[in-house]
């Protein structure tokens, strides 16, 4: 197995992939069939690219930024493309927190997975993800607003609260099925 680098651009889903604002070139996304990206730098003047629409979410990486309105937008965007045959890039500054939050969202909202499953499946692309805590309430509000509870929950007692699934990992996931039934 190749462990991903910073650096890398993952691949979430066949449609949807992940990175930070480092690892973007045009070669490496014309190589990928990028048509679409969602740029959650912040940043000014990015680049933009002839006949890859792009989305802006201008949210900071702080304990203050509210990304929550920025969910349905994202998860539409993304299904939008796909839906066209695309592929859309989420991309932050470095690939761990705003654009991790976004896509962890994105597959709440258009796959119907918990918090819980699509946290663990993105990291499973990209084990370096850390959305930070105010992005990690959020994501808990919506799913508990949206479902009648979260199958995530912040564990308290600590310096600052974590999220339990960095300290409980999953014992059986979908993943495992899925990978256990290509394998038979």
């Amino acid at each position: 197995m190749v462990t991903p680098k910073l650096c890398d651009i993952s691949e979430v889903r066949p449609y949807l992939y992940l990175s930070g604002f480092g690892c973007i070139t045009e070669k490496k996304l014309r190589e990928l069939g990028i048509t679409h990206i969602i740029d959650a730098t912040n940043l000014p003047n990015n680049p933009r690219y002839e006949g890859i629409e792009c989305l802006d979410i201008m949210v900071d990486d702080s304990l203050i930024a509210n990304l929550t309105p920025h969910f349905g937008n994202a998860a539409q965007f993304i299904w939008d493309a796909q839906k066209k045959g695309g592929k859309t890039l989420i991309y932050c500054a470095a690939g761990i927190s705003r654009s991790s939050s976004l896509c962890m969202m994105s597959l709440v909202l258009n796959e119907g997975l918990s918090l819980r499953e699509a946290y663990y499946d993105v990291l499973d692309k990209r084990p370096f993800i850390s959305p930070n805590l105010a992005f990690w309430r959020q994501m808990i509000e919506y799913e508990c607003k949206e479902r009648g509870q979260s199958t995530v929950e912040l564990l308290r007692g600590m310096a600052r609260p974590i999220p339990d699934v960095y300290i409980k990992k999953p014992k059986f996931s979908a993943l495992t099925v899925d990978k256990t039934e290509r394998m038979s």
